[in-house]
């Protein structure tokens, strides 16, 4: 295995770790039991997307540490996210609030996949992020539908449900 897609497994998980923290922290603080629901649903999934990378990942004494030169490398791309993105949530006024800041983490997991997959020239490390980035890019759209649903629930069914009125 090439040392890039080493790098990359181990600050995926890392980055994955952070997500299901903020999706935990947040599940506790929504109000709304769907968007609780959904924070549950998001952190299970990134748990799923930790077991994928360490399938891939090799055997080796604390692989769940993202590798430190790597993740100081991030920072230009996260600039900090989480630490931010915590203390916005802390300060967010209402459930929707806490599902666009989602919708920002997604955002910049998703970008810091296809970056990664950029500076690589292993297939197996481009393929690897490629599918993990389409995953985050589910998220992201699954967190804007509930925040349609919460914001205009009648226009949701209209439009996800494909109701119509015939006038009739």
């Amino acid at each position: 295995m090439s040392k890039a897609r080493k790098e990359i497994l181990e600050a995926a998980i890392q980055l994955e770790k952070d997500g299901r923290k903020f999706y935990l922290e947040y599940a506790e603080k929504a109000s709304n039991e769907l968007v609780k629901k959904i924070y549950a649903s998001l952190a299970e999934d990134e748990d799923r997307h930790i077991e994928w990378l360490k399938e891939l990942a090799p055997e080796k004494p604390g692989l769940g540490d993202a590798n430190r030169n790597i993740y100081r490398n991030l920072k230009d791309i996260f600039a900090d996210a989480p630490q931010e993105l915590r203390a916005r949530a802390a300060d967010a006024k209402n459930d929707i609030d806490g599902l666009r800041l989602g919708i920002e983490m997604e955002q910049r997991s998703e970008d810091a996949y296809r970056k990664w997959a950029g500076e690589t020239d292993d297939s197996e490390a481009i393929a690897l992020c490629n599918l993990i980035a389409e995953a985050e890019r589910f998220h992201r759209q699954l967190i804007e539908n509930a925040i349609e649903f919460l914001e205009e629930t009648i226009d949701w069914f209209m439009q996800e449900e494909q109701w119509s009125f015939d006038g009739g």
